[in-house]
């Protein structure tokens, strides 16, 4: 485990280097925040729809643009780049499992944008626009729970596209649909409470809303007492099946592998 824990630590610190891209990342949430609510203001004004407000939108667009910054998305983009240059070759002749060090890896950067881009912006966002409290102990506790299956399955979903690679010598056209059908369906910019029924049939039958509006959603209590440990409880689910479904497609990709560059 020391050999797993140095290579968080040095992901950890490789992040460091990039000091300007974390205040550009700051920057950037804050503006799509203030974007995000300025049209929420015009939308509900001082009124409400279907018992949602504008401190409710304020706080849920807050919350999710933290929640994204924090998620391991990278993965994907990572670990296509070093199929094509040939250096996924030196990361097998490591003496370590490949998948737990990616894991590894990106659980260092999410660390790091957890601390110096998500809670920066929660505060400069809080600051401007206003931020309380979840709405209970349990529904801070449910938040917590979500964020890290947000985790693991935001890891799954990069891996499992990652893996796609081998087969496809790229994921560009993988990552673009990912990418769509996360926009929608996370309702990380529209919750899925405005959905119409059958799309929120769609929505509630895919794992894209653990990625934005279920953790979201807990914090405000919009997911109240059993009926939010049951949400968990299927996103556990979601999270250990598609790690299952990556654990099988990366021992067949093994039989695969082409390897680019070098």
């Amino acid at each position: 485990m020391s050999t797993y824990l140095a290579f968080f630590v040095k992901s950890f610190k490789k992040s460091l280097a990039y000091r300007s891209q974390v205040w550009l990342s700051i920057v950037g949430n804050c503006i799509s925040i203030a974007i995000q609510i300025a049209i929420w203001k015009a939308l509900l004004g001082s009124g409400s729809v279907s018992g949602v407000s504008l401190p409710n939108m304020i706080i849920y667009t807050i919350l999710n643009t933290a929640v994204a910054a924090v998620l391991m998305n990278g993965l994907i983009s990572d670990a296509n780049k070093r199929l094509n240059t040939g250096d996924i070759a030196l990361d097998l002749l490591k003496p370590l499992h490949y998948p737990l060090y990616l894991f590894i890896d990106q659980l260092g950067k999410s660390a790091f944008r957890l601390i110096f881009t998500a809670l920066p912006t929660l505060l400069i966002a809080g600051l401007f626009f206003g931020f309380t409290a979840p709405a209970s102990f349990s529904s801070g506790l449910a938040f917590f729970v979500a964020l890290l299956i947000a985790l693991l399955i935001s890891f799954a979903l990069g891996y499992l596209i990652a893996l796609l690679s081998f087969w496809f010598l790229t994921t560009m056209h993988f990552e673009w649909t990912f990418i769509g059908l996360m926009a929608v369906f996370s309702g990380s910019y529209l919750p899925i409470w405005f959905f119409p029924p059958g799309w929120l049939e769609v929505a509630q039958a895919l794992p894209f809303q653990f990625l934005g509006y279920v953790p979201a959603a807990l914090y405000m209590g919009k997911i109240p007492g059993g009926s939010a440990w049951l949400t968990l409880s299927i996103g556990m689910a979601w999270a250990l099946g598609l790690l299952g479904l990556t654990g099988w497609l990366w021992s067949t990709s093994m039989k695969r592998l082409v390897v680019q560059g070098g």
